[in-house]
Protein backbone atom coordinates (compact mmCIF):
# COMPACT_ATOMS: atom_id res chain seq x y z
CA UNK A 1 0.00 0.00 0.00
CA UNK A 2 1.30 3.49 -0.38
CA UNK A 3 0.34 6.80 0.80
CA UNK A 4 0.03 10.55 -0.13
CA UNK A 5 1.88 13.09 1.60
CA UNK A 6 0.62 16.48 1.20
CA UNK A 7 3.65 18.89 2.23
CA UNK A 8 1.14 22.54 2.18
CA UNK A 9 3.30 25.72 2.29
CA UNK A 10 4.96 24.35 -1.04
CA UNK A 11 1.79 22.86 -2.04
CA UNK A 12 4.17 19.85 -3.19
CA UNK A 13 1.80 16.24 -3.09
CA UNK A 14 4.47 12.38 -3.14
CA UNK A 15 3.71 9.45 -3.01
CA UNK A 16 5.39 6.09 -0.55
CA UNK A 17 4.97 2.97 0.78
CA UNK A 18 3.21 2.77 3.89
CA UNK A 19 5.15 2.94 7.28
CA UNK A 20 7.82 4.99 4.92
CA UNK A 21 9.17 7.98 7.95
CA UNK A 22 8.20 11.44 7.06
CA UNK A 23 11.60 12.74 6.88
CA UNK A 24 12.46 9.94 4.14
CA UNK A 25 9.52 11.12 2.09
CA UNK A 26 10.81 15.15 2.65
CA UNK A 27 14.01 14.92 1.22
CA UNK A 28 13.16 12.21 -1.92
CA UNK A 29 10.71 15.38 -2.96
CA UNK A 30 13.06 18.26 -1.66
CA UNK A 31 10.19 19.47 0.74
CA UNK A 32 11.71 22.47 2.66
CA UNK A 33 11.82 20.65 6.09
CA UNK A 34 15.45 21.48 7.85
CA UNK A 35 16.56 18.23 9.82
CA UNK A 36 19.04 18.87 12.65
CA UNK A 37 19.42 15.98 15.14
CA UNK A 38 17.69 13.28 13.94
CA UNK A 39 16.71 12.20 17.09
CA UNK A 40 13.58 14.39 18.45
CA UNK A 41 15.93 16.22 20.92
CA UNK A 42 16.22 19.74 18.38
CA UNK A 43 12.86 20.31 17.14
CA UNK A 44 14.25 22.18 13.84
CA UNK A 45 11.58 19.58 12.02
CA UNK A 46 8.80 20.71 13.97
CA UNK A 47 5.55 20.13 11.71
CA UNK A 48 1.94 20.63 12.12
CA UNK A 49 -0.10 17.42 11.00
CA UNK A 50 -3.00 19.62 9.04
CA UNK A 51 -5.10 16.20 8.00
CA UNK A 52 -3.98 12.94 8.79
CA UNK A 53 -2.69 12.65 13.00
CA UNK A 54 -4.57 9.40 12.81
CA UNK A 55 -2.15 8.21 10.44
CA UNK A 56 0.97 9.14 11.76
CA UNK A 57 2.65 6.86 14.20
CA UNK A 58 2.09 7.63 18.21
CA UNK A 59 4.81 9.70 19.76
CA UNK A 60 7.39 8.34 21.80
CA UNK A 61 8.24 9.06 25.42
CA UNK A 62 11.09 11.63 24.49
CA UNK A 63 8.79 13.21 21.41
CA UNK A 64 6.21 13.99 23.93
CA UNK A 65 8.32 15.46 26.35
CA UNK A 66 9.92 17.39 23.65
CA UNK A 67 6.72 19.02 22.48
CA UNK A 68 5.43 19.36 26.23
CA UNK A 69 8.23 21.79 26.82
CA UNK A 70 7.40 23.46 24.01
CA UNK A 71 3.62 23.41 24.79
CA UNK A 72 2.72 22.31 21.76
CA UNK A 73 -0.47 21.70 20.69
CA UNK A 74 -1.37 17.81 19.69
CA UNK A 75 -1.37 18.18 16.24
CA UNK A 76 2.22 19.24 16.61
CA UNK A 77 4.83 16.66 15.64
CA UNK A 78 9.11 16.14 14.58
CA UNK A 79 9.25 15.17 11.53
CA UNK A 80 11.85 13.31 12.06
CA UNK A 81 10.01 10.93 14.06
CA UNK A 82 6.29 10.06 12.41
CA UNK A 83 5.98 7.09 10.23
CA UNK A 84 3.02 7.41 8.24
CA UNK A 85 0.32 4.45 7.83
CA UNK A 86 -1.97 6.56 5.76
CA UNK A 87 -2.71 9.75 4.11
CA UNK A 88 -1.34 13.03 5.72
CA UNK A 89 -1.00 16.97 5.51
CA UNK A 90 1.66 19.09 7.25
CA UNK A 91 2.98 22.40 7.38
CA UNK A 92 6.34 23.17 8.56
CA UNK A 93 6.85 25.22 11.50
CA UNK A 94 10.67 24.90 12.74
CA UNK A 95 12.06 26.02 15.57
Amino acid sequence: MSVRVHFILEDLEAEAPEGIGLAEVAEAVGADITFGCRTGSCGTCRIRVSNGLSACSAPDAEERDFLASLDAPNDQRLACRVKLNGDVAIEYLGI
